[in-house]
């Protein structure tokens, strides 16, 4: 069976370009390795505005590692990434923020011509509709809902933050969406007031599955790509334990930062070096296929919080909102992002414990992709190189220090008991496994926790703090510079292994049409195009760049 497009990958950006493209009549086929989120079926984890569907592995790849820790260290965690249609955006945490225009327009400036601000701001327009604020640069007939809390409904811990944050002299933000200071304000949410908008629930409706021009094959892992001469014809896909072949004028390669560089040089599309170690046939030899992998970085700080502060239950988000603020570090502004979260994680403990997430979204570090094995089965090899650049290290610690100022603030200080450190250790990971024991386990923790003071202190040292919990330890700079050494992991926000650029770069990987360089009939559209990652959470701009590729393709048939 030929098809128009076939589309690989049914995360956040393929579902909307196999929308868009069956919508104009173009026969597409829609391939997606993790199982259907059908439109009147939404399970309860993934709807909910707490994104418990984060920790259900009935979502993700098993068994995916990453090297996450700072300076390059090769030890390997377990590393989310989603399959489910839908992808991430069917399990992230729903936060819908553009970016910074510089960012669009340094892409502009890489060789990505028709990716600046003024390109890529009328698709932000056209896929949002934001029922908090209007104007010529906000949407309000997208189908991406855009809401946020107002300061009124703020928890408790998100308002003595943002007070101590006025007192350090930062401004109140309305809307971190246009407004593009550094700055304290509401988190802008992908949600209704019932529930998550993924790409599933905005883009795959009942209406547009019922179009005959969209087949939606779902717990089928493409193998490879099959290419004649230079071009791609088609794909080889396994269903279960068949093998099947199917074609298309064009393929668009929509798997994510992790999937999309293996696909390509399972394919024989990526460094010779790397194809030949595994006895694959170079096709193309594009060097930049699995580098310039980034992501932002993360460092957190945790308080348990006074019973009476916190969260309450009629608010589901743990996130509310967020400091933007520069580190002064380079000439990069705005390059670091404090994450307010009043509560934790779903369990009774999440509930009683507070944290700060210091978030750098200008990293200089890079790392790479490359394949365990030319198996699809074999998950690929993630490294993330976190901090092996002295100005990033620089830059987390500045945003470390204000987290600990901030903390010390006799306003946050009034509300909470001890302050820790935070990691995602196994104990931290095992709590938070969905499921009746843990719901009982961590209510008894919880309890614990709300009890005399030397047991909260000894639970704390022993097992969620994992060490220091001396209050006076925040005033030491060697001590928030060990933990921005040792603590700091990766958010879930990969972008760059197939970087969009000027073809004349050897590193380029598709240009600024998303066309795989040297090779016809082939497109990449997801995160991995981004040449450089956002100031941003990645969900709000890799659904931008599903809708500015989606009109790029229909202009040219056209």
């Amino acid at each position: 069976m030929g098809f128009d497009f076939i589309v690989v990958g049914g995360g956040t950006a393929g579902c909307i370009v196999a929308s868009r493209l069956s919508a104009e009549g173009m026969k597409v086929l829609l391939i997606e390795a993790g199982g259907d989120i059908a439109p009147e079926r939404v399970p309860e984890d993934i709807n909910d505005l707490y994104p418990r569907s984060y920790f259900n592995p009935a979502y993700a790849w098993p068994g995916l590692l990453a090297s996450q820790s700072a300076h390059g260290s090769l030890s390997k965690t377990p590393y989310i990434q989603a399959k489910v249609l839908g992808g991430g955006s069917n399990i992230m945490g729903m936060i819908a923020l553009r970016g910074l225009p510089a960012d669009y327009d340094g892409w502009c400036e890489l060789g990505a011509k028709g990716w600046g601000w003024e390109d890529v701001l009328t698709r932000f327009i056209r896929l949002e509709s934001d029922i908090d604020f209007d104007g010529n640069l906000k949407g309000d007939s997208g189908l991406v809902n855009v809401r946020r809390l107002t300061p009124s409904e703020w928890p408790t811990f998100a308002t003595a933050i943002g007070a101590a944050a006025a007192r350090h002299g930062f401004d109140t933000i309305k809307d971190l969406n246009t407004e593009f200071g550094d700055g304290y304000g509401s988190l802008p949410f992908s949600s209704t007031q019932a529930g998550r908008v993924s790409s599933t629930t905005a883009y795959l409706g009942e209406s547009v599955r019922s179009r005959d021009t969209l087949t939606i094959l779902c717990e089928a892992e493409v193998k490879r790509l099959i290419i004649t001469g230079n071009r791609c014809t088609g794909v080889e896909v396994r269903v279960k334990n068949e093998i099947r072949t199917y074609s298309a004028d064009e393929v668009i390669v929509s798997g994510g930062s992790i999937f999309t560089p293996a696909i390509l040089m399972r394919s024989g599309i990526g460094p010779a070096e790397e194809l030949n170690r595994h006895g694959l046939k170079v096709i193309s030899n594009l060097r930049g296929v699995g580098r310039n992998l980034q992501n932002h970085p993360i460092v957190y700080l945790a308080t348990h919080l006074h019973h009476w502060a916190r969260q309450s239950s009629n608010i589901r988000p743990g996130f509310s909102t967020q400091l933007r603020m520069s580190s002064g570090v380079g000439e990069v502004p705005s390059d670091l992002q404090i994450l307010v979260l009043s509560k934790s994680s779903w369990h009774g403990v999440g509930a009683a414990v507070a944290s700060l997430g210091v978030c750098l979204l200008a990293s200089e570090s890079r790392g790479s992709v490359t394949l365990s094995s030319v198996s699809p089965q074999l998950n690929p090899v993630v490294r993330f190189n976190f901090l092996t650049s002295e100005v990033d290290v620089a830059r987390l610690h500045t945003g470390f220090d204000m987290a600990c100022q901030l903390m010390l603030d006799p306003e946050v200080a009034s509300i909470r008991n001890e302050v820790f450190s935070a990691g995602y250790s196994r104990v931290v990971r095992g709590l938070n496994s969905p499921g009746f024991f843990n719901s009982f386990a961590t209510r008894a923790i919880a309890r614990a926790l709300d009890g005399p003071r030397v047991l909260r202190r000894s639970m704390l040292r022993l097992g969620i703090a994992g060490g220091d919990i001396r209050e006076e330890r925040l005033l030491d700079p060697n001590w928030r510079l060990k933990t921005v050494s040792q603590r700091t992991f990766g958010t879930y926000h990969p972008v760059g292994t197939c970087s969009m650029g000027d073809s004349n770069n050897p590193d380029t990987v598709v240009d600024n049409y998303c066309r795989v360089l040297g090779i016809s009939g082939l497109r990449v559209v997801d995160a991995s195009i981004m040449p450089v990652i956002p100031r941003a959470n990645t969900n709000l701009p890799v659904q931008m760049v599903a809708e500015r590729a989606s009109d790029l393709i229909l202009d040219n048939l056209g």
